[in-house]
């Protein structure tokens, strides 16, 4: 098949010219501070979904601040974690699962008989653990060493990641399957210490490489199935030197 060639006139060349500069100039629209909003961006589905979790995550419940410290768990095992994860989670367990997580003896048991009657003992366990995580959602953990040095600009410490980083969590070694990450850790990447003789005092601890602890006061809200992860709110932060004193602290806003 042969194809034509079609010559256009002289004022039609022209017209294709001026609609092609003007397609230049589209193309180098402002960007920075004087750009418009993108609307196609934010029609985005990655965008859109992300929107979706910030609105799920706003609608959670939400602790107490006023909770006294007496009332909340030491959380120091996985296990731990495990029981609040399942407890919060709302699904059916698989004792099976769980039970390998959560006994060694279980999990590398290789009579079947033997490994039916420890099932029959570890479900026992498993749900009162999980019946009292379900009632019990104030935690708290300790996090050693967990500031780094003074910024001055911010007057403040920043925080081990783990806290504010996204997609960061904690866990613990014993049954490192359940995991626990904070919803609001953003706000918490600093310790905000303004006084600067409090400031100095931390500074000091920290440059000679003093010990140090960071507790985190949380409530459990909601579970992430998809990666075994306990999703909390945290209420406050206290960093307490070797001898139980508290140097600094702060407050969810």
């Amino acid at each position: 098949m042969r194809h034509s060639l079609r010559i256009l006139p002289a004022a039609s060349l022209l017209t294709l010219a001026l609609l092609a500069a003007c397609g230049d100039k589209a193309a180098t629209a402002p960007t920075g501070a004087d750009a418009k909003p993108n609307l196609a961006d934010a029609a985005k589905p990655a965008v859109m979904a992300e929107q979706a979790k910030e609105q799920a995550r706003a609608a959670l419940p939400k602790g107490d601040p006023n909770t006294p410290a007496s009332s909340y768990t030491d959380i120091e095992s996985g296990n731990q974690l495990m029981f609040a994860y399942l407890g919060v989670a709302g699904m059916p367990i698989d004792y099976n699962e769980v039970a390998t997580s959560y006994s060694r003896d279980y999990a590398t048991a290789s009579d079947e008989f033997k490994k039916s009657d420890l099932l029959k003992a570890l479900k026992v366990k498993i749900d009162a653990g999980v019946a009292q995580a379900a009632q019990q959602r104030y935690v708290k953990l300790e996090i050693a060493s967990p500031v780094q040095k003074y910024d001055f600009e911010k007057k403040g410490f920043p925080l081990d990641s783990s806290i504010w980083e996204k997609g960061s969590y904690r866990y613990f070694g014993d049954n490192s399957s359940y995991k626990i990450g904070f919803n609001n850790g953003a706000s918490f990447r600093y310790l905000n210490v303004p006084e600067e003789d409090k400031a100095r005092v931390i500074e000091g601890l920290r440059s000679k490489y003093e010990s140090m602890h960071l507790v985190v006061y949380g409530y459990v809200q909601d579970a992430d199935v998809s990666k075994k992860v306990v999703q909390a709110q945290i209420l406050k932060v206290e960093l307490v030197d070797k001898k139980g004193n508290v140097l600094a602290s702060q407050a969810a806003q």
